[in-house]
């Protein structure tokens, strides 16, 4: 819910019926022109703390936490208690040398322990169109693998937060349909876990992974032909 707007507050850069969208300081924008306690979701992608820098300006790993914590303490504020906070952040490596910084742990471990935020769980974004990076050691000196995984926070002002997987559930499996199909025998496996007969209860589909598997470079994908469609391919492609 928006607050009535005043003279410094920033303006709306488009709207419809629908909402609106800002080209602003978002510090700002959630400062003046949202109510306490009233989004049910905040999704975001923020710079991430690179070693090489974006056009778009991006903290160092090591002052990120810092950095992020005034938005943490915003984002708090305006959400709901049944409300979600979900952010995609990607890690990076130590500068000069080949291991990884800790930096997006951290800024989960902040937001948790200093901003109020529950983990209601995470997820792990695989895109296979990552590019084998960093080059020097994974193309040159053959010492790492490919990073292609961002995390994926996601997290609530209570351990309650609104949410439900039978708005996310994805086809069964050709062998789960060949198990509903033929019938399963329950037994208990060896890691102790008891499959019962209702393992064989068809429920249309299945509950997915907090896996996602999903890259932004499909040609056939409504992704990059509408950002080519309106001049932003370059960006599209980055």
């Amino acid at each position: 819910m928006a607050r009535e707007q005043t003279p410094n507050s920033p303006a709306p850069f488009y709207q419809t019926k629908l909402g609106e969208m800002y080209l602003a300081d978002s510090l700002r924008v959630l400062e003046d022109r949202v109510e306490p306690v009233t989004v049910d979701l905040i999704v975001t992608s923020p710079p991430f703390g690179l070693v090489r820098k974006k056009d778009y300006g991006n903290v160092d790993a090591d002052k990120y936490v810092a950095w992020f914590r005034p938005f943490g303490e915003l984002f708090r504020r305006v959400l709901k208690p049944t409300g979600s906070l979900v952010i995609d952040i990607g890690g990076a490596w130590i500068p000069g040398q080949p291991t990884r910084s800790l930096y997006h742990y951290e800024l989960l471990i902040m937001l948790c322990r200093a901003c109020g935020f529950h983990l209601a769980q995470e997820f792990f974004w695989w895109n296979p169109a990552k590019l084998p990076t960093p080059a020097e050691r994974v193309t040159v000196r053959r010492i790492r693998v490919k990073d292609a995984v961002n995390c994926v926070w996601w997290l609530s002002p209570t351990p309650w937060p609104k949410a439900s997987n039978r708005r996310v559930l994805v086809p069964y499996s050709d062998s789960m349909l060949g198990l509903l199909k033929n019938g399963y025998r329950a037994k208990l496996r060896p890691s102790g876990h008891d499959i019962s007969e209702k393992f064989s209860t068809d429920n249309g589909a299945a509950i997915p992974a907090n896996i996602i598997a999903l890259a932004h470079t499909r040609s056939n994908s409504f992704y990059l032909p509408f950002h080519r469609d309106r001049g932003s391919a370059k960006r599209a492609a980055a």
